[in-house]
């Protein structure tokens, strides 16, 4: 799945997570990839399972919500100027700040699982971390992470 120009934010200069999460899920909103509420569902559901990655160098997070919310299946990415915290995914309670933001708008169940698990694994190279931390835009983004989900 190619995510679109239209969904890669650089250099975002934002200052929260809500604001982040707000932002992007926006985007999603706009072109009706996602249905009214979409922004609120994610922001609810990170509050009880958290996407944040401690990734080095820099963290990543993945919020998301459950596919009921989607009209059409995307993946929005944001880079930020300044990171902003997010809590550990688990229950640690950690706050990791965060650099580079995946949002997964996926409508099946099984293509949301691959795609996590896909972007996890590629996350796990520390060069391909500063590499996306890096990106200039969506074609270079899409040719460092080449999802199929």
């Amino acid at each position: 799945m190619e995510i679109e120009k239209e969904l890669v934010a650089i250099e975002l200069e934002i200052d929260s997570k809500e604001s982040v999460i707000a932002f992007l899920g926006n985007r999603l909103l706009e072109k009706a990839y996602v249905k009214e509420g979409f922004v609120e569902s994610v922001l609810k559901r990170e509050e009880t399972f958290p996407t944040g990655l401690p990734t080095i160098p820099f963290g990543i997070a993945i919020p998301h919500t459950d596919g009921d919310m989607v009209n059409e299946s995307k993946i929005a990415f944001a880079t930020l100027k300044n990171p902003v915290k997010f809590l550990a995914m688990g229950q640690s309670g950690e706050l990791i700040d965060i650099k580079v933001v995946f949002m997964l708008a996926l409508k099946e169940p099984a293509a949301q699982l691959a795609t996590l698990q896909k972007l996890v694994g590629l996350f796990q190279n520390p060069e391909t971390v500063s590499k996306l931390a890096a990106i200039t835009s969506a074609e270079e983004l899409n040719d460092l992470i080449n999802i199929k989900a």
